[in-house]
């Protein structure tokens, strides 16, 4: 039986990797352009997290509502929610292979937004991908007509075919990865996942000390080459999609994907 466990529920983890951590000015304006060229207006956050995306979304007057499987990361969301008195912001707990049963009565929505890299998170079964299809498909029972689905993930091309992790500080404004590494995980020739080594650095104490260390999380990641997941995207919204594809927030139209961090798919149906 495959393992679909989530592995942000660990507090430990989550604390480690730094839940409210805010966001690189380059991402947040890649994210706000694609959306507000394409219109959007209502926003469904299904892998929210501790809700930095959509509390950005929601600065910026769109509509938002947020979900995520990890209870360790909705507390912090949960919490901003009290904190800032948003009292029309939802944040619940859905699961995205039971969206529509965890989530009823919400509608469509203008655009799906599945980012901070964490689709890989569910390791899912090659070729058939079995997961990510019924994933998928329930993403797009809550878009409307012309609606737009938001994607990422780590380039797990590198991994696997070069053993290395490129690493670059894409999404965060401060970059809290001195060191990252991989291991690719195989069962009689098969290989199962490709885990991340994270090495943290982790503040402690207070500002004065100025006391770091460093701390290594693992995060076990999908061997789905970006070719594979292009395909399924395709295969998935049909032929009349729209789908672009970017490398570190930059249109790929060169095909060269050797430097790249993180894969950004966008797909219009």
């Amino acid at each position: 039986m495959q393992d679909v466990s989530n592995p942000f529920d660990d507090s430990d983890a989550v604390h480690k990797l730094g839940p409210l951590a805010e966001r690189s000015s380059g991402y947040k304006s890649w994210l706000l352009g694609v959306l507000q060229g394409h219109k959007c207006h209502r926003v469904l956050d299904v892998a929210c997290g501790s809700g930095v995306d959509s509390l950005f979304l929601l600065k910026h007057e769109m509509e938002v509502v947020s979900c995520d499987d990890a209870e360790a990361m909705l507390s912090y969301a949960r919490a901003e929610k009290e904190r800032l008195g948003l009292k029309d912001w939802e944040v619940k707990r859905a699961n995205w292979l039971t969206l529509p049963e965890d989530i009823p009565e919400q509608g469509q929505f203008d655009a799906v937004l599945c980012l901070g890299s964490s689709i890989l998170h569910l390791i899912d079964k090659l070729p058939e991908l079995a997961l990510y299809r019924k994933c998928l498909t329930n993403f797009k029972k809550f878009l409307k007509p012309g609606g737009l689905l938001l994607i990422d993930h780590r380039n797990i091309d590198s991994m696997l075919d070069r053993g290395i992790v490129v690493n670059k500080n894409v999404y965060h404004a401060e970059d809290t990865l001195p060191g990252v590494s991989t291991k690719t995980i195989t069962e009689e020739g098969v290989t199962l996942r490709v885990d991340i080594i994270y090495d943290m650095l982790v503040k402690e104490g207070d500002a004065a000390t100025n006391n770091d260390k460093i701390e290594k999380v693992i995060m076990p990641l999908a061997p789905v080459h970006v070719h594979k997941f292009t395909a399924l995207l395709k295969e998935m919204f049909g032929p009349k999609c729209e789908y672009s594809l970017y490398g570190d927030l930059q249109r790929l139209d060169n095909g060269n994907t050797a430097d790249v961090a993180y894969f950004q798919h966008v797909v219009h149906e």
